[in-house]
């Protein structure tokens, strides 16, 4: 996972590093350049993403950025080592944007996926990949996948990143990497463990379940069962060895109350 609670060492032996911009690429360049330095102090190899959400304002910045990562002796660090850039302009300005000569390098949209038809439409623009979220839905997750998969037989390379988007232990956590596992996703942003507090409120036998029928993914650290992380992975083989969709082990439904629903309200005009 690229990337806590009661372990501090649940981030020791990560090798994937999503890094964050904000847009000016002077203040990126230099803060890519500081955490470039420490990486590299790691005795082992490290790959890096970098997710602008949106804050480069047009091409002219994304360029100016591409330039210092091209030349800039100080990024060399982070630029050796980057597998590709995520959503860099605003979703509008990105569909009305073709990439012009940076196209054919590793962009990949995230914000702008809204609807069924926007990796096609982004591979026009000249952008490689697109990311996977369960939230978006797991069926666009297998489709965009199919996609990469046929426009790279043709010589070029497509490809398909993974985000979990904050989820919770359990079923959640569970569906989304088996999810990962069948798109061949081999490493991805997994940030629910620094939200919550291993299974939360969760009752105990709930947890307990888990704890037992996924030994691997699962351990018992600070009081809580939490994920357990080896190295920055996560194992997946209790997962993938019992039928269903990752969910040999359910909730305890009966804790659960059903979501109330808001009351409708019209407002009256005012005859002024």
């Amino acid at each position: 996972g690229e990337g806590g609670v009661a372990d501090a060492n649940e981030n020791a032996g990560a090798r994937y590093f999503k890094l964050k911009l904000n847009g000016d690429p002077a203040h990126d360049a230099a803060r890519l350049a500081r955490i470039g330095d420490e990486l590299a102090k790691l005795p082992y190899a490290t790959k890096i993403t970098l997710d602008a959400n949106e804050q480069y304002a047009d091409l002219a910045a994304l360029n100016a950025l591409v330039d210092r990562l091209d030349h800039d002796e100080a990024l060399k660090p982070i630029a050796a080592n980057l597998l590709y850039i995520e959503q860099p302009m605003p979703r509008d300005v990105t569909k009305a944007s073709p990439l012009g000569k940076l196209a054919g390098r590793n962009f990949i949209i995230d914000e702008a996926d809204d609807s069924y038809d926007a990796f096609p439409r982004a591979r026009a623009l000249g952008y490689r990949g697109i990311s996977s979220k369960s939230c978006k839905g797991i069926y666009k997750s297998v489709v965009n996948a199919a996609r990469a998969a046929a426009w790279s037989a043709d010589g070029d390379r497509y490809f398909i990143s993974g985000e979990d988007l904050t989820c919770q232990a359990g079923l959640g956590v569970q569906q989304d990497l088996a999810l990962g596992a069948l798109i061949g996703v081999t490493h991805a942003e997994r940030n629910g463990h620094h939200y919550v507090d291993g299974f939360a409120d969760t009752p105990a036998d709930e947890a307990d379940a888990f704890l037992t029928a996924h030994p691997d993914l699962y351990t018992r650290a600070g009081g809580k069962v939490r994920l357990a992380i080896h190295d920055g992975d996560l194992l997946t083989g209790s997962i993938a060895a019992v039928p269903g969709f990752a969910s040999s082990i359910h909730p305890d439904w009966s804790t659960m109350q059903p979501l109330k629903r808001p009351t409708p309200r019209v407002s009256q005009e005012q005859t002024v």
